[in-house]
């Protein structure tokens, strides 16, 4: 009996660790890398058996902070002492990248470096994942978004072989985001820049890069060159405290609470773009709040 129990552990551990290139959803994705984009198929195949399957990835990514949370909670995190200090202290010691971001893109410089701080602390915690490891998880394991994962595991091979990355080494969030501005491969591919002028987009070692591709992909989703980010209104006047611009494409009623209190804004253009970066109302909020911060 005590065998059989043995020989039913292994044969559990074998499919619980067994590699991704058998998996029944990978032909497609397999095929699409060597096929399509040329790659070797040992190689592929390399990757697909090494990349491992982490259960605090799908975990993660099924309760995140930003929409299980309350508000005060969240808000609490990031608009913390250390957090505005340190930002206040980048500020600093990248003015004159961060001033030239903002001429150029119209996205202040408050903006950027409250989107670093929110999300890697300026670069100090980019993620303790191997991207390989989320995004194969992700692609193949978490059928909810398994159809983008996939993609995205595409995505990874392009962004590595193009910039000679090592696919192993590269970690992140347990999404897949990567470097200063935590980009996911398909951002890091269609907004990161080059600007150090190095003739090379380096988002894990280059504060400029990082600084001036935060601030194209604002700019690329709509945010508006000294437009508003929110209005704090009241139920009752909402007409009379907020007047949007003519230029104005879209806002959107916000309510937080804070202290037993509703709280009411209006979120202009530039709000929304902040919201691309990341959907979650507190996140954009918090970027906002932690801006505002640096500017006392």
């Amino acid at each position: 009996m005590k065998n059989i129990i043995t020989y039913i552990l292994l044969i559990l551990s074998f499919y619980s660790h067994a590699s991704y290139f058998n998996h029944p959803n990978a032909n497609e994705v397999i095929d699409e890398l060597v096929e399509v984009h040329g790659f070797d198929a040992s190689y592929v195949k390399d990757v697909f058996e090494n990349a491992t399957k982490q259960q605090k990835i799908i975990d993660s990514i099924s309760s995140p902070a930003e929409f299980t949370w309350t508000w005060e909670r969240y808000k609490k995190l990031f608009i913390e002492d250390k957090r505005i200090i340190n930002g206040k202290k980048f500020i600093r010691n990248n003015i004159e990248t961060l001033e030239k971001a903002e001429q150029e893109f119209g996205v202040p410089k408050e903006i950027i470096v409250a989107i670093l701080g929110v999300e890697t602390r300026y670069g100090k915690i980019m993620g303790s994942y191997r991207v390989i490891d989320s995004l194969m998880t992700l692609g193949f394991d978490y059928p909810r978004r398994s159809k983008f994962f996939k993609d995205e595991i595409v995505k990874f091979f392009l962004l590595t072989r193009n910039n000679n990355l090592d696919i192993f080494e590269i970690k992140g969030s347990y999404a897949g985001a990567m470097g200063y501005g935590q980009f996911i491969s398909s951002s890091y591919m269609a907004y990161a820049i080059d600007f150090d002028g190095d003739k090379s987009v380096d988002l894990f070692s280059s504060v400029d890069d990082a600084i001036g591709s935060i601030a194209n992909y604002l700019k690329v989703h709509g945010w508006k060159r000294d437009g508003k980010i929110v209005s704090e209104v009241y139920l009752n006047n909402v007409r009379e405290i907020y007047e949007p611009k003519d230029s104005l494409s879209k806002f959107i009623p916000l309510s937080f609470n804070e202290e037993g209190n509703d709280l009411y804004f209006i979120g202009d253009d530039n709000f929304i773009a902040i919201t691309k970066y990341n959907r979650s109302h507190f996140y954009a909020m918090a970027v906002y709040y932690l801006s505002e911060e640096y500017k006392k």
